[in-house]
């Protein structure tokens, strides 16, 4: 799945693998997914994620690295694909065009209530040289609302973050929306892919599934 609306900005690719692309998890899947967007499944930059708030900077010597204990994403470094891997996490994209920097961050429960989207658009500001009022965001693909329902504690636990709750019901997409909006993004450069892994079919997930299996989310100057 591309998402075109992020590489009219002007990235060479942003998208996510879906399950009829195979476990990406794996290394086969990965490459061959990797091959069909033109790029070298060994020039990837991920992170060991920990659902944590770690956020790093890639350059150039960076290529090919995986690195330790990090969940978020950034390089300004034309042709340096950035990767996270999720199964009912969302994916957040990052794009600034008129700076030419690019983010990606694994934002599920822990991370949204950790606030890791938010910081990750706050350092490319910081480190990169951003304008948040430049910074166009997408959140991919991860569990809905309709079907993410946790304990009657975590969700307690959002609430009292202001974070949107229906129910037991976790909204990942509204949550991510809303803390990227205080780091500073327009409302309307702030876009939700709609889909969900749970009862979507299109993608892995972990709620539905079990197992380790994962999509790939990519993007790439």
């Amino acid at each position: 799945m591309r998402f075109l609306s992020l590489e009219r900005l002007g990235v060479k690719v942003a998208a996510i693998s879906e399950m009829s692309d195979g476990d990406c998890g794996g290394l086969a899947a990965r490459s061959a997914f990797c091959a069909g967007l033109d790029m070298d499944a060994g020039d990837l930059v991920t992170g060991r994620q920990v659902h944590g708030i770690e956020v790093a900077v890639a350059g150039e010597e960076d290529r090919g690295r995986c690195y330790a204990g990090t969940d978020g994403l950034l390089t300004d470094v034309a042709g340096l694909p950035l990767a996270v891997f999720v199964a009912d996490c969302a994916p957040v994209y990052l794009v600034d065009p008129v700076r030419r920097a690019v983010g990606l961050v694994h934002a599920g429960r822990e991370g949204v209530r950790q606030g890791i989207a938010e910081l990750a658009a706050r350092l490319m500001v910081e480190r990169l040289g951003c304008r948040n009022e430049y910074i166009h965001a997408l959140i991919g693909p991860s569990a809905g609302p309709c079907c993410y329902e946790v304990s009657e504690p975590m969700a307690e636990q959002f609430r009292a973050l202001g974070l949107p709750v229906e129910g037991r019901h976790l909204n990942l997409w509204e949550s991510n929306a809303l803390q990227l909006a205080q780091a500073g993004i327009p409302r309307g450069q702030i876009e939700v892919s709609g889909d969900c892994t749970i009862c979507g079919g299109r993608f892995f997930s972990y709620r539905r599934d079990g197992g380790t299996r994962r999509n790939m989310a990519v993007i790439c100057l």
